[in-house]
């Protein structure tokens, strides 16, 4: 195995636990957690720059920490049972939402699977493939019920695939524009709006490149645009970019597994073609830590990652990471801990990882299992509740059981 191999094996190690670690939202302050938001200091500060309000998070006060039930952050939640029919299993991985619809993403090898809000199967969205029309290796994607569309954007992209909700392709959207040399963009996201009939993308901000962040219409054609020039990243891809779109706004990040090196959330503004920096945070002394933080309605959720230590040719542990909190509207944060309120108070798992206004988490039948026996064990359950969690545990049949999902609309912020 040559070196470059063995350095993008653990570089793809990394990754993968940094999203398990990122996910586990467990607080580690060694004091009690706090049982209101009131009772948390607050931890940063907000500012302006160039008229726009940035919020700057102090990582040092970061030191008390919140349990915080599920209710809190979203308006309810469904639990799911996927049809199990041969062609409608799925594994445990990316979801999209809508009023009516579930897109799910399962691995590189099976096809965008549909269903609807009752968990029926609808059917597959085209097929892995290289041939035209196929797709793989996709890095980011969208479901848009309003308009009959579902939206691929593969790594390396020249054009957005495009099927309807029945699983039939429909003519592809070019992500060049047509009086420009052909280019292939890296890791990006997007974002359609089908009323306008333009898309909004954000690629990998490498030197050279002709734009990093855009606006343009269905024939590729150029509307607004930001060079990478802000940035002027190697051309590695070494960095993940984070996309959330839980709020009106379009916003991104950048992880980067180097240390020393600032991030911060900042969110497109199409009208006036600015990038305006919206979460950011203030190391002491400029000692930087490796960090990631994500845009929920009303709060920003993020993590300071710890020390990454080698513990094989491949394998990577992150130790002493703190996962943190910061409520938009006070300014109020600390270590945190979601409980599932309306399941057991079983631990809350992927929230930073909620997309387009939902919270949702995919897991296998044995995993949920697991956790409803778990929940059974705490003392301090309502009758009602165990009981909720002792029919639904009953009702799970391991061996022929399709994957649940937990779904709940994240609550918005009240002006």
């Amino acid at each position: 195995m040559n070196s470059s191999n063995v350095s993008d094996m653990k570089r793809a190690t990394i990754h993968i636990l940094l999203m398990v670690m990122l996910s586990a939202c467990r607080p580690s302050s060694s004091t009690a957690p706090a049982q209101s938001w009131e009772e948390l200091p607050v931890v940063a500060e907000r500012t302006e720059v160039n008229g726009h309000p940035l919020v700057v998070c102090h990582p040092e006060k970061l030191t008390d920490s919140i349990r915080i039930p599920l209710s809190q952050l979203v308006e309810d939640l469904d639990i799911i049972r996927l049809e199990n029919k041969d062609e409608a299993y799925v594994r445990n991985t990316s979801i999209r939402v809508s009023d009516n619809y579930i897109l799910l993403h399962s691995s590189r090898n099976m096809p965008f699977k549909l269903f609807d809000r009752q968990g029926k199967f609808v059917c597959n969205i085209g097929s892995v493939s290289s041939l035209p029309g196929g797709y793989s290796q996709i890095y980011d994607f969208q479901l848009d019920e309003a308009h009959n569309r579902i939206y691929l954007m593969p790594w390396n992209a020249t054009e957005l695939t495009v099927y309807d909700l029945q699983g039939r392709l429909q003519p592809s959207i070019p992500l060049n524009s047509p009086d420009e040399k052909l280019w292939k963009l890296p890791k990006s996201v997007f974002h359609v709006d089908g009323d306008k009939q333009e898309v909004t993308v954000f690629t990998l901000p490498w030197e050279n490149n002709p734009r990093m962040v855009w606006v343009q219409d269905f024939q590729g054609r150029v509307l607004k645009e930001q060079p990478p020039t802000l940035f002027n990243f190697a051309r590695t891809y070494s960095y993940e970019i984070y996309h959330n779109y839980n709020t009106p706004h379009f916003d991104f990040s950048l992880l980067d597994f180097a240390p020393q090196k600032e991030d911060t959330l900042y969110h497109y503004e199409s009208a006036t073609n600015r990038l305006l920096p919206a979460f950011t945070l203030d190391f002491p002394q400029g000692k930087i830590q490796i960090h990631e933080h994500q845009e929920l309605p009303t709060c920003i959720v993020g993590t300071l990652i710890g020390r990454m230590e080698e513990v094989g040719l491949t394998s990577t542990e992150s130790r002493d990471h703190v996962n943190f909190i910061v409520d938009k509207r006070t300014l109020r944060g600390g270590r945190y801990q979601v409980y599932n309120d309306f399941l057991g108070n079983t631990p809350v798992y992927w929230l930073d990882h909620s997309r387009h206004g939902y919270y949702a988490r995919n897991l296998s039948p044995a995993m949920l299992k697991d956790e409803l026996e778990a929940a059974l064990h705490q003392s301090d359950l309502t009758p009602s509740m165990r009981q909720k969690v002792s029919h639904l545990l009953e009702s799970i049949d391991v061996e022929r059981d399709n994957n649940y999902l937990m779904i709940g609309k994240l609550k918005q912020l009240i002006p």
